[in-house]
């Protein structure tokens, strides 16, 4: 204001003296608010008056100049006013845009998200379906009529579906790791004898435990597909061991080793199963979780951190 106030007085003599006060006066209500605005219109108004009073005493204004610098102050509270208007309704605006945006990021996260436990549901079905035409085929083919297959079968469904239970089930008690394992991998009885488990009873936590049946049913998954058990002289070993650390912490070891099958090829590119493996342990098994595709048969190992009780 004071700086117009001295260009005013040296260059622009012969205009109104309230002219160079109103874009400035406009721009600080639009850029600080209303209340600036009208101490702004109040401060221009005294030094307007200032620059036209003779000898700069405002004693002197005659009453015509207090009556102009009376309306200069009632018309530029009426701009300040709308001018604070605007700028509050430019500020709601760039807000319920910013809301906006931060929600269209939610929902997009929320998207990939939901994408992501499709693809996943999808993999488990397709699981799912593999092992019950894994077994029905094999159970077919060893059994001497269709009566008998068809009684195998319909208890090799029952297994699986005791097994998904297991894992979708809300109890709180979590099962030791032996019952845990075991049934998992109840509905591959036929392969039974060609699976191999070393451990001492292990009871994790509700997170881990399902996290861990889940890489589990996972990896029987591929060795029935693709691995040891899909060939009759495969075999797959398991196991696993609980100790206390030095701090405290229990670490947990875990090994599924498969022999005998098919020559492994390592994989071009990593696969959703392979992914899931270790998307499925990592937020509770704090160390290492490696996939080895050996030539003689795949290793998976996890050695890590976790909250478990020895039993």
């Amino acid at each position: 204001m004071v700086a117009v106030a001295a260009f005013r007085a040296m260059f622009i003599t012969s205009l109104l003296p309230w002219l160079p006060f109103i874009p400035a006066v406009i721009l600080l209500a639009l850029l600080l608010g209303a209340q600036l605005g009208y101490y702004s219109t109040l401060l221009a108004s005294v030094l307007a008056a200032v620059t036209i009073a003779p000898s700069h005493d405002l004693r002197l204004l005659s009453s015509a100049q207090w009556s102009a610098s009376l309306l200069f102050i009632l018309i530029m509270s009426f701009v300040v006013f709308v001018a604070g208007e605007l700028r509050a309704a430019y500020r709601r605006n760039a807000f319920l845009l910013a809301d906006t945006h931060r929600s269209a990021a939610r929902l997009q996260r929320r998207e990939t998200e939901l994408a992501l436990l499709n693809a996943e549901l999808g993999h488990r079905l397709k699981n799912q379906l593999t092992i019950v035409q894994a077994l029905t085929t094999q159970i077919i083919r060893r059994s001497p009529s269709l009566a008998i297959a068809e009684i195998a079968v319909s208890e090799r469904l029952s297994t699986l579906a005791r097994a998904s239970d297991l894992l979708l089930g809300s109890d709180e008690q979590t099962p030791e790791l032996p019952q845990l394992i075991a049934t998992v991998l109840a509905p591959l009885q036929i392969a039974s004898e060609r699976i191999v488990c070393h451990g001492r009873s292990v009871r994790l936590r509700r997170e881990p435990t399902l996290a861990l049946a889940l890489s589990i049913h996972e990896l029987a998954t591929n060795a029935l597909k693709y691995g040891a058990l899909s060939t009759e002289q495969g075999q797959v070993e398991i196991s696993w061991r609980c100790r206390e650390d030095a701090d405290g912490a229990a670490h947990f070891h875990f090994l599924w080793r498969e022999s005998g099958g098919p020559e492994v090829q390592k994989p071009v590119r990593r696969g959703f199963g392979t992914a899931l493996l270790e998307r499925a342990l990592r937020p509770y098994f704090k160390g290492k979780i490696a996939t080895d595709f050996r030539s003689d048969g795949l290793v998976f190992e996890v050695d890590a951190k976790v909250a478990a009780t020895n039993r």
